[in-house]
């Protein structure tokens, strides 16, 4: 049975070219499709047209989310050498500095979605020019001319796109809360802070993240409370008269009431597995 794949994506304005593309030199289904950075701003119609340009690409997504088509789906365009033979190709409007606008980032994975249902593209990121999802035009190194496009904040947005066109939540905001850990304090905790046997964490390494900075914070505030209780100890101890037995009684009436309970009870372990060595060093 032989299978009949669309010429037009169904969300663009077309506008066929008549040059700089290889009519019925596109293998089918294609592999995925390869976002580039048009750097420049305005519909790349008129520079592929011009002669002068030998260039062209499938699709251009404006900032404001307008698509065009420049050339049919099943034919060849001139957009990353080695890799237009297999690949569907869309142009963006903008710079590699600039962000996608969200408008661009929708736009991008209604293509997506739309080809995952027409050519079954698989829902995933690539990076290997002989592989199959959403790619890049500097994923096909010298082969595909060399570029390094579309530029590493774009390239890094190919999630949000995946998961839009997935239906799914893009990637969260990085944490507004201040994180006063340093990284060899960090390597040390996640090292050092596990039990017995045990080589990782459960969860993303975002709640890893966390749950270790809350673990940080609460030992320092232990050891802070610990440091502090010792510093008064100190002081009740300067104050004992000579000769006078210091009870249990003396010393809780003198720590002060605002001392923290976890640190008062660290200590007070602390304390009677130290006596418990000197007195089994005395018996032995």
């Amino acid at each position: 049975m032989t299978v009949t794949y669309p010429t037009r994506y169904p969300g663009a304005v077309w506008r066929p070219l008549d040059r700089h593309f290889t009519a019925g030199g596109i293998v089918v289904p294609t592999r995925g499709l390869i976002p580039h950075v048009a750097e420049g701003n305005g519909s790349l119609f008129g520079w592929f047209s011009n002669s002068a340009s030998q260039v062209s690409a499938h699709l251009w997504v404006s900032k404001a989310g307008v698509v065009e088509q420049y050339v049919s789906l099943t034919d060849r365009a001139w957009a990353q050498a080695a890799g237009n033979r297999f690949w569907v190709s869309v142009e963006c409007e903008g710079y590699v500095a600039e962000d996608y606008t969200p408008a661009q980032v929708q736009r991008l994975a209604e293509i997506y979605r739309w080809g995952m249902d027409v050519f079954a593209w698989p829902a995933q990121i690539t990076d290997d020019p002989n592989g199959y999802g959403l790619g890049t035009h500097r994923m096909g190194g010298s082969a595909w001319g060399g570029h390094s496009c579309p530029g590493d904040l774009r390239a890094g947005r190919r999630r949000d796109i995946l998961a839009a066109a997935l239906g799914q939540p893009a990637t969260p905001p990085p944490s507004e809360l201040e994180d006063d850990m340093d990284e060899p304090t960090l390597r040390k905790v996640l090292n050092e802070g596990t039990a017995q046997g045990q080589e990782s964490w459960a969860g993303t390494s975002r709640e890893t993240l966390r749950a270790t900075q809350a673990t940080f914070n609460q030992a320092k505030t232990a050891a802070d409370g610990i440091g502090a209780l010792g510093r008064q100890l100190q002081q009740i101890l300067a104050q004992q008269p000579v000769g006078e037995p210091l009870t249990v009684d003396r010393m809780l009436a003198a720590i002060d009431a605002a001392t923290d309970p976890v640190a008062l009870v660290a200590f007070v372990e602390a304390s009677g597995a130290r006596l418990r060595q000197l007195y089994a060093g005395r018996t032995s």
